[in-house]
């Protein structure tokens, strides 16, 4: 996969874009991605705003879409070593589940970057360089989280004996943590309520694996 991770050979210039992209996820953690300048990044990272730029052409939009890559990556990474810790099928799910949210509130930015929220509209803009990045990151952080699914998949189905019925209840289950990080990003709930819907969720997803007949739930 060409990754906009891809590491230059030139060291300083792999500490400079990790010391942007480092600034950037504190930076639109804290103020928003819209409240943060060129600027503010360079500051913060320490370099030039013509480092900024050199290293990022397309300034602070590639910034945040490489940025959504990282995530995708880190995010990869750390469902892997849980899933393939885990015993059984049934516990890889549970592992899974508790995973990915507790990477959604280890990187409260994880919701919007993942999804490229914030740039969405470079997507489909006029700036042609800005678009290309935009499209190949969001290209990007689909391969890896699909590949996370796939993965979660193959684990899991190894209980159920069945890959369609537990991509199935995967993708529910992790549907429904979805919509609750979404609603509690609208401040449509509290914490405190978000947690007992997560847990539901989760309970609610396990318990979905757990059946046998699923021609017969399907047809209730």
């Amino acid at each position: 996969m060409d990754s906009l991770l891809d590491s230059d050979r030139d060291r300083r210039r792999r500490r400079t874009r990790t010391s942007v992209l480092d600034a950037a996820e504190a930076l639109f953690t804290e103020r928003g991605y819209r409240q943060t300048s060129v600027e503010d990044l360079a500051k913060a990272a320490d370099v030039a705003v013509t480092s900024v730029y050199g290293n990022f052409a397309g300034g602070k939009a590639e910034v945040y879409a490489v940025l959504g890559c990282r995530t995708a990556r880190d995010h990869a990474a750390r469902m892997a070593e849980v899933v393939d810790a885990a015993p059984d099928g049934a516990a890889a799910a549970r592992a899974a589940l508790a995973e990915y949210i507790r990477f959604h509130r280890d990187c409260p930015l994880a919701f919007r970057l993942l999804g490229l929220t914030d740039i969405a509209d470079t997507a489909s803009g006029h700036e042609s360089s800005g678009a290309d990045v935009a499209g190949r990151a969001r290209a990007e952080i689909a391969t890896r989280l699909g590949g996370v699914v796939d993965h979660v998949v193959r684990r899991v189905s190894r209980s159920t004996g069945d890959e369609d019925d537990a991509r199935t209840a995967v993708l529910l289950g992790w549907a429904s943590v979805n919509g609750i990080l979404s609603l509690l990003q609208q401040n449509l709930i509290d914490e405190k309520t978000a947690d007992n819907l997560l847990g539901a969720a989760v309970e609610a997803s396990l318990s979905r694996l757990a059946q046998t007949d699923w021609s017969d739930i399907a047809t209730r």
